[in-house]
Order: C-alpha cells, then sequence, then structure tokens
C-alpha cells in the first residue's frame, strides 16, 4: 500500500495486505475460499469498525493463529468467522480509550486557555 494512509485503504487494499502478509508470516502463499464473499466481509468491517481497527484485527489473528499440518495458514473468511469474537472486542476497547483520552486533552486545552477579554 506504500504510501497510501491506512483510512483510505479499501477492500482491496487489505487483500492485498492479507496475501503479503500471510507469506511472510506462514511462509506460503494466501488461499481464499471465495473472494468475492471476503472482499464483502471486509468492506464491511471497514464500513462499521474503520480500516485501522479492521488492520489491527488481521494482525492480532494471525499473530494469534497456530498454523497446523491440516491448516498451514488462516484466511480472512476464518479470521472473520471464528477469531471475531475473540479478537475484534479488545481492539474497540483500546479504540475508544484512546479516543476519551484525546477528547480529555482537547477539553483541558481548551478550558487552560485564558480568555483575556473576560478579565478587563
Amino acid at each position: 500500500m506504500g504510501d497510501k494512509p491506512i483510512e483510505k485503504w479499501t477492500a482491496r487494499d487489505f487483500i492485498v495486505y492479507l496475501h503479503e502478509r500471510h507469506l511472510e508470516v506462514y511462509g506460503i502463499k494466501y488461499v481464499a475460499n471465495n473472494r468475492g464473499m471476503e472482499a464483502r466481509n471486509l468492506k464491511t468491517m471497514i464500513d462499521e469498525y474503520g480500516a485501522a481497527i479492521v488492520r489491527d484485527f488481521i494482525d492480532a489473528c494471525f499473530a494469534a493463529y497456530s498454523p497446523t499440518s491440516q491448516y498451514p495458514g488462516v484466511n480472512f473468511g476464518f479470521m472473520f468467522t471464528y477469531m471475531r469474537n475473540r479478537y475484534l472486542p479488545p481492539l474497540l476497547v483500546k479504540q475508544k480509550k484512546v479516543e476519551q483520552a484525546e477528547e480529555d486533552d482537547q477539553r483541558a486545552a481548551a478550558q487552560s486557555q485564558i480568555n483575556y477579554g473576560e478579565l478587563f
């Protein structure tokens, strides 16, 4: 994806990312059963949670998945169906904490600004 900011990633960008990361993590080519369903599920997650969360979710799934001789790799269909309930909620909690901290910082900065017009 090169210099493309994560906020602009599409399902197509994530499919490229899945292929690259899968080869990097497991040393074998990425295999998907149903590319159309995979693209729709990616789009659904991007629309609902944002691209940064989707990337973090994919990374968490790659980190957690232990290959076996029968299943030496993992695909997004498996992640979406079987890993989402376990690995997505902690990412959403983390995102909420970051957003809350940013709001708190903005509120504190706004309150600390002195309105000199009110002093005189």
